[in-house]
């Protein structure tokens, strides 16, 4: 499976609330770091993580809809690779709907062969404006 597909097959273990699936993923390291979307800045090691998804499979929130929607793309390099792209996610939060956009990358280490898993994942959004100038890019 490439890790595109592999990532969307995560996706589809969230929507579905599958725990196990959801954190067969990752691999089960101390050094594992997911920076979250928030409200968290990091979320540090397996347990951790796994305590996180479990935590998110059993609140109010339950995941639509998660697509990879631009700028998608993947390389694997000897036993690492990456899938890193604009994610679009639509959630049901107490009854409202909400749709979402991230900036998402997932960090994969080849752990045995064939089997790759998450050793570190971002998702996140830009900030407004950090620096208090608005884009430096020049038109």
């Amino acid at each position: 499976m490439d890790l595109i597909e592999k990532s969307k097959v995560h996706f589809q273990a969230i929507i579905d609330k599958r725990v196990d699936d959801i954190l067969s993923f990752y691999a089960e390291t101390a050094d594992l770091q997911v920076f979250v979307e928030g409200p968290r800045w990091v979320t540090v090691g397996f347990d951790n993580v796994a305590k996180g998804w479990r935590d998110f499979c059993a609140s109010e929130i339950s995941m639509i809809e998660c697509l990879w929607v631009e700028a998608l793309s993947s390389k694997i390099v000897g036993k690492m690779g990456f899938v890193g792209g604009i994610v679009e996610l639509t959630v049901s939060i107490k009854g409202d709907i909400k749709t979402i956009r991230f900036r998402g990358t997932f960090v994969f280490e080849e752990v045995s062969p064939g089997d790759w898993r998450v050793v570190h994942e971002h998702f996140s959004q830009p900030a407004a404006d950090p620096y208090g100038i608005g884009d430096w890019l020049k038109q």
